[in-house]
């Protein structure tokens, strides 16, 4: 069994140190090497999208700033739109964090908030370079996450300043802060769809692995993909 994993600009070292943590076998797909790379995710039993730098707001249909023009990677949407396509129809689960569930939500054509700080007045950022905030996330009941983690609320950690806004088609929040971020999304209909799990905050990230908001689902992304079939 291997996963893929997207490869990011920043801090890509965390992924790979907690996949080596425990064990798991990966493929880096890289956007820089998008034609060959994205090959790839045939030989692979389950998909992680990971974090980094915010994708292209005229994707979603928003409109580029002139304090944010030029620091995006169009080049890296695509290629992971594309990855995110070919993981569906391969049926393999996908595990989003940070971005990867932003672009989850966006391939099903959902909006994103542009910049939560000056939209809603609230701060997701992180507090240092080397700092994340800390807050709480409340849980949908009636959720896969909710079935994996196992509580209503959880302590995550937090360092965006965008995220989900209009649920894309055929979605639902499975998570949500205190303050009235989306937090965490899934298929609303999980009727013989794999695994499918986007969530804003870090599990590689965890001072403690062991918590809930990060062991249990990428334990329970692991189990599923044990299942998959290869083509």
């Amino acid at each position: 069994m291997i996963i893929g994993l997207s490869r990011t600009e920043r801090k890509f070292d965390r992924y790979t140190e907690w996949l080596d943590h425990y064990g798991i076998e990966y493929k880096i797909l890289d956007f820089d090497q998008h034609e060959s790379d994205l090959l790839k995710i045939d030989e692979c039993s389950g998909l992680i999208l990971s974090g980094g730098v915010d994708i292209y707001p005229e994707i979603y249909c928003d409109w580029d700033t002139v304090e944010t023009k030029g620091t995006y990677f169009p080049e890296r949407d695509g290629f992971e739109l594309k990855l995110l396509e070919k993981a569906i129809e391969n049926k393999i689960p996908v595990l989003g964090i940070c971005r990867g569930c932003q672009l989850m939500n966006v391939y099903f054509r959902g909006s994103l908030i542009f910049d939560i700080e000056q939209i809603r007045n609230v701060n997701h950022k992180k507090i240092a370079p080397d700092e994340d905030r800390l807050h709480k996330v409340n849980i949908i009941k009636d959720s896969l996450l909710f079935e994996i983690v196992k509580k209503e609320s959880v302590t995550v950690n937090s360092s965006h300043h965008q995220s989900v806004d209009r649920l894309g088609e055929g979605l639902m929040m499975c998570a949500k802060s205190e303050d009235g971020i989306v937090e965490g999304i899934e298929y609303a209909d999980k009727t013989d769809k794999p695994f499918f799990i986007g969530v804003q905050w870090h599990p590689e990230r965890f001072r403690d692995l062991s918590k809930p908001a990060s062991k249990n689902i990428l334990d329970k992304f692991i189990s599923e993909c044990k299942y998959t079939t290869l083509k």
